[in-house]
């Protein structure tokens, strides 16, 4: 870190020099400053001992960080005991890329650290280093908690592999999860035929979460063909009811989807977006990258909620599992 070239100043000299020179509120540049101040002055020693601090919680994500890439070293040891199949596969290259971007984030802190202590000349850049090391706390508290959870999903997904029982008992939870979705649509799509007008928001919503609903069913299925076929290497019991919980969730969604099909059309915005959301879903193939299809959904919902905003109150985002817990499942994690 280079000196603060500035020397001692009073906090009240710096905090002027600030608003001066930018269009910053005077108390917002005093707050931002304060960690700097000893006693209502700007020392060296202060800002010190604020980059020590920081320097300490980024020290922290990289142990954070060193801790996860041990448990990815210890699950990758189960992956190769496991059978080669996708229902594995997708589940070992998810962790590859958090971890991987997760290392990516703990060497920009340590950047990003340089670069805002960098040359601290002039009371405006004083200032500006006070906001970025602010900035950098935030995020290398946020690498902290992503790389516990990450930590955390790699040993469940490590247990996952080296139990039959908790595969089938994650498939049967994420059987009920879509269940129990299905029927919440089947409620609203109710709701909605017996309204004398019934909102294109919510009709829209619904209509996104049928479409969604039949994702989930083929991944759910070709989970079970998976595990199915892992339980017969391994001699053990597989669930005998999954397949029929599958064609029931399948069947109550075709309802819906067909109950909506029966009414008004959704037109215009609405009805675009949903040409373009069964567009992208068509190419969809289990085993399925959820974040992409998150991404694919949020953005049909934000797009037609803009050009058409409700006038009664939307279905609510949690009924659907298109940000159902299948990525969550698909980590392995419980």
């Amino acid at each position: 870190m280079s000196q603060l070239a500035l020397g001692e100043r009073p906090l009240d000299e710096l905090v002027d020099a600030v608003t001066e020179r930018t269009d910053e509120d005077p108390e917002s540049v005093r707050r931002w400053l304060d960690p700097f101040t000893d006693g209502g002055t700007v020392t060296p020693a202060a800002v010190e001992a604020t980059v020590t601090d920081v320097s300490q919680i980024i020290a922290t994500a990289e142990t954070r960080a060193d801790l996860a890439t041990r448990a990815r070293e210890s699950a990758s040891d189960a992956v190769a005991d496991a059978p080669d199949l996708d229902v594995v596969d997708v589940r070992d290259r998810e962790f590859d890329e958090r971890l991987a971007d997760l290392r990516e984030e703990v060497q920009a802190l340590g950047a990003a650290l340089g670069a805002a202590t960098d040359d601290l000349d002039s009371p405006v850049r004083v200032y500006r280093a006070a906001v970025e090391l602010h900035d950098i706390t935030t995020d290398a508290q946020n690498v902290v908690r992503t790389a516990h959870d990450l930590e955390t999903e790699l040993e469940a997904f490590e247990a996952w592999l080296d139990s039959a029982d908790r595969r089938h008992d994650g498939l049967a939870a994420d059987v009920d999860a879509a269940a129990e979705s299905a029927e919440s649509v089947a409620e609203t799509v109710a709701s909605l035929r017996e309204a004398t007008d019934p909102d294109r928001a919510r009709r829209f919503d619904a209509a996104v979460q049928t479409r969604v609903l039949d994702v989930v069913v083929d991944d759910l299925r070709a989970e079970a063909a998976d595990l199915r076929a892992w339980a017969e290497r391994d001699g053990a019991d597989f669930p005998t009811d999954v397949d029929a919980r599958i064609d029931e969730v399948e069947t109550e969604v075709a309802a819906s989807a067909e109950a909506l099909a029966d009414g008004p059309s959704l037109d215009g915005e609405f009805g675009d977006r949903l040409d373009e959301l069964d567009a992208a879903l068509s190419d969809v193939e289990p085993p399925v990258a959820w974040g992409l299809v998150d991404e694919t959904v949020a953005e049909a919902r934000a797009s037609a909620s803009a050009d058409e905003p409700a006038t009664g109150p939307a279905a609510s985002d949690d009924t659907g599992p298109s940000e159902s817990g299948r990525a969550v499942d698909r980590n392995g994690a419980r």
